[in-house]
């Protein structure tokens, strides 16, 4: 796999976009963490042409991440801070690790790597008792089992649902409003009676939320705010 970083300019702004080369069969364009990444056939010359086909995607996608990022930026309570589901906690130093709900504050030595695992853990414990109660409730709605919830540390997707009757989760989804932490859920349960996303899918799925396209539209736009407030936290390495 090559990968080399490069610009181009998208409505005003000089966008970093980087290219992959791996052994698929057609190009695709990712957005990620406000960098476009394109992943191209093993073989494929200069992405120049693409980026030109393409370029009013591009356009689009830019306009929704930038905007997006500047109206969730303005519920932040300042620069230090990190939503917890939904709620913003004002990250600040000390030499122990101490996380108070009440006052939302958070404490821990940004150096000390033990630290920040074991504020991981304990966001993920957090998450793991939210995630399985919106499961149970929804398994059940649906008529349907499943084998394990799982959390992980996904780099391209909020979850995922297994052929073995798996649910895989991403971390990062302690970051977001509960709404939709219950709503990811829901989407994942429903794939263990409609594999795809088809029209049965989202009738499934629409039973429990009418607003399915507003919720994924928010699940887009938090994608990339949830790794803007972790890059401001922890600018050299991410929990996460």
């Amino acid at each position: 796999m090559v990968k080399n970083e490069k610009f181009i300019r998208v409505n005003g702004d000089l966008l970093p976009y980087s290219v992959e080369h791996r052994r698929i069969r057609n190009p695709r364009l990712e957005f990620r963490a406000g960098e476009l990444l394109i992943v191209l056939p093993l073989g494929w010359g200069d992405e120049t042409p693409l980026l030109r086909e393409k370029i009013g995607w591009i356009s689009k996608k830019h306009l929704q991440i930038k905007s997006a990022l500047e109206r969730l930026s303005k519920q932040t309570v300042g620069p230090n801070t990190l939503p917890i589901f939904g709620e913003f906690f004002e990250i600040q130093r000390g030499k122990s690790l101490v996380f108070d709900p009440i006052k939302r504050i958070i404490e821990l030595d940004l150096d000390d790597a033990i630290q920040k695992k074991r504020l991981a853990a304990m966001l993920k414990k957090m998450l793991a008792e939210e995630l399985h109660k919106a499961v149970a409730y929804y398994s059940a709605r649906f008529g349907v089992n499943f084998r394990r919830v799982c959390i992980k540390r996904h780099r391209s997707k909020w979850g995922s649902c297994s052929f073995r009757g798996n649910l895989n989760f991403n971390l990062r989804l302690v970051l977001l409003p509960k709404e939709l932490v219950w709503y990811l859920a829901c989407h994942e349960v429903a794939h263990l009676r409609e594999r795809g996303h088809g029209k049965g899918f989202w009738s499934l799925v629409s039973s429990e939320f009418s607003n399915y396209r507003e919720m994924e539209k928010k699940l887009f736009e938090h994608w990339f705010f949830t790794q803007k407030c972790l890059r401001s936290v922890f600018p050299s390495q991410t929990i996460f």
